[in-house]
């Protein structure tokens, strides 16, 4: 075989290359666009001492995701509300074990229990504190306890919501503080 000859075969040989690494690349990309496309945010919403408001046996705290930058560059592209958890601490000041449910809803103004448990969705039911003791809700115990998730999901899609925690005897004999609420949002982009 001649030297032009074994050239042009070369040539179609890098050429036929060329179109299969151009059609691999096209194909990753097809086959991955979305990811090309779509996000995961989270946001960690540390919602202050000061802004846990106590009631005749209830705690109460509005949660405003509107605030957040997460939030307000990719409101318009929420698909899905992945992931909502809340970690918190109960001290029980009190000679008793005390038990308690977290509730949540769109209403921020329900002024006392029976309002609460006639018109709030139960998201926690089963926190026990005993005398003397603090509890840690840890996720893993969150996630034990959790009810109604889709009722939550939905009001988190608002951006705006308010839970209430039910304690026998709140504020007196338990305390209610270091809430950390963490919200996973996907979309697209």
């Amino acid at each position: 075989m001649n030297r032009k000859k074994k050239k042009e075969i070369g040539n179609l040989i890098k050429k036929k290359s060329l179109w299969g690494l151009w059609g691999c690349i096209l194909l990753i990309l097809l086959v991955s666009s979305c990811f090309l496309f779509s996000g995961t945010w989270v946001i960690i919403y540390e919602v202050e001492d000061a802004n846990i408001h106590p009631s005749q046996s209830f705690y109460k705290f509005t949660v405003d995701l509107t605030e957040e930058d997460i939030w307000k560059d990719h409101k318009d592209d929420i698909d899905d509300i992945a992931d909502i958890s809340f970690t918190f601490k109960l001290a029980n000041t009190g000679d008793d074990t005390l038990t308690g449910r977290v509730y949540v809803s769109s209403d921020s103004v329900l002024a006392d229990t029976a309002a609460v448990k006639s018109s709030a969705t139960i998201i926690l039911d089963g926190i026990t504190v005993a005398s003397g003791d603090t509890l840690q809700m840890t996720l893993a115990h969150y996630y034990d306890l959790l009810q109604n998730f889709d009722t939550l999901k939905n009001l988190v899609k608002s951006g705006k919501f308010t839970a209430y925690a039910i304690v026998p005897n709140a504020p007196n004999d338990m305390e209610f503080f270091d809430v950390i609420v963490v919200v996973t949002i996907s979309g697209g982009l």
